[in-house]
């Protein structure tokens, strides 16, 4: 019998469910279920009619030939109704260590409105190669660990952090630049099925090269920098839940109170605590949306203690020049949490106790160039910002 190809996803970062072969080198792939809290989701049963949280909308396979020959595979995978308009093309190939966007005559999306949608991908492997094919370009928290550490062994002015860890024990990871009285803290969304580690690592080793904006930066502000915040969530394949089922990212207002919390949503709250930066960004990406629009996030200025809606104005001025000029078809978001439907993300805990400006950026997706290159421009803009403020030094 000759040997055939096998699809699995048996390694940290998958995120598939049932796996067929319907004919030799034919699969069909499910969507991995993810389960939710019972209080979390009569949240948004009670707000939302159930929605608000998009779910099951992250994929991540190996395919593998084990022949001598090439051989072509043929892959359907099955989407989510909570997913499904998320899931669009491009999708992603990684051969050789390197992500690409799969061309169009090997992706093919079948829409049906939401239902029955699936997309197929035909690829023709080498003898004893292995792909990885994914909705997004995933990498596994150790991999991610070990370029967060790259960082401060190959870029001076760096320390490393590590603010706690997961239930399965995997390190949550700050970089610091030098201390500076002004500080600005940019991290990675704890919803793992959204990688932005690749923008936020490049931040770190361009925010040290030398270059005159970057200097006059540095001098004033720190940067940090938390690539991974929901390491577990990544390492299992969910999209908003961690390796014991609970929500990080929704569970501020625990953490807030005093009471038991997901240890990643501790671990930032302290860091927070410690930290007292003037701002974080929190970053967000869906790499597969061809209607995307980049959406600009922030806590409505009204709704912060008054001490802070100096800086606040200023970088919402400097967000406007760069991000919401005439034509520029980019969302901005306000996040006010005198509304009961908006007072889930934590900002208003945050901004109370440790006088933090909460921004998010929705960055672009792809080319990662451009992914990169979006979320330096937020980084600078920001912090320009910061330098530029009445604000009172800490």
């Amino acid at each position: 019998m000759h040997p055939t190809v096998t699809i699995d996803a048996e390694f940290p970062s998958a995120s598939a469910g049932e796996i067929r072969e319907v004919a030799p080198a034919r699969f069909e792939i499910d969507y991995k279920p993810e389960a939710l809290p019972a209080w979390f989701q009569a949240t948004l049963d009670r707000r939302w009619d159930g929605g608000g949280v998009p779910k099951e909308y992250m994929f991540h396979v190996r395919a593998r030939n084990p022949a001598k020959t090439a051989r072509t595979v043929s892959i359907r995978f099955l989407f989510s109704l909570a997913g499904c308009s998320y899931l669009d093309l491009p999708w992603w190939i990684r051969r050789d260590d390197t992500w690409r966007c799969l061309a169009e005559n090997e992706a093919v999306l079948h829409d049906a409105g939401g239902y029955d949608d699936y997309i197929d991908i035909t690829l023709s492997l080498a003898a004893g190669e292995s792909a990885y094919i994914g909705s997004a370009p995933y990498e596994s928290p150790d991999a991610i660990d070990a370029m967060t550490r790259c960082v401060v062994a190959t870029c001076p002015g760096w320390t490393l952090h590590e603010l706690g860890t997961s239930a399965q024990g995997r390190p949550i990871l700050a970089l610091e630049s030098e201390p500076r009285p002004l500080k600005l803290l940019a991290c990675g969304t704890m919803q793992g099925c959204e990688p932005t580690w690749m923008g936020l690592l490049h931040a770190g080793r361009t925010w040290t090269t030398p270059a005159p904006d970057r200097i006059r930066l540095c001098d004033r502000v720190q940067l940090c920098v938390v690539p991974l915040t929901n390491p577990d969530g990544l390492a299992t394949g969910f999209s908003v839940t961690n390796a014991v089922g609970e929500v990080p990212k929704f569970s501020t207002h625990l953490a807030s109170a005093g009471k038991p919390a997901p240890l990643e949503t501790q671990a930032m709250w302290d860091y927070l605590d410690r930290l007292r930066p003037q701002a974080r960004i929190e970053v967000h990406a869906h790499f597969t949306r061809p209607d995307f629009t980049r959406s600009i996030g922030m806590q409505e200025i009204e709704s912060m203690p008054a001490g802070m809606r100096g800086t606040a104005m200023a970088i919402e001025q400097a967000l406007d020049s760069q991000y919401h000029q005439p034509g520029s078809g980019d969302r901005r978001v306000r996040i006010d949490p005198r509304i009961e439907d908006q007072d889930v993300y934590g900002v208003r805990e945050v901004a109370e106790r440790f006088g933090v400006i909460e921004l998010f950026l929705q960055a672009t997706p792809d080319p990662l160039e451009a992914h990169n290159a979006d979320i330096w421009n937020c980084i600078t803009t920001v912090a320009g910002a910061l330098t530029t403020s009445n604000l009172p030094h800490r």
